[in-house]
């Protein structure tokens, strides 16, 4: 690297549902509070069971028209 050369910019965190969903995992293995660790788990099952219902719900709305 030269020293004319800029510095590289720096990397950016990802944010998002992907981040969210990975520190519930995390918090869920390693927090030091069993009450934490049982909120995190609590909104990892609602949001399995969201998804598990919308994978339901629409295909049996789809096939309905088609």
């Amino acid at each position: 690297m030269n020293a004319a050369d800029p510095d590289p910019a720096p990397r950016s965190t990802p944010h998002g549902a992907g981040r969210r969903l990975l520190k519930l995992l995390v918090e869920i293995d390693s927090s030091r509070f069993l009450g934490n660790r049982v909120v995190a788990a609590v909104a990892l099952v609602a949001i399995l069971a969201i998804f598990a219902g919308l994978g339901y719900v629409v295909p049996a709305v789809l096939s309905q028209y088609f």
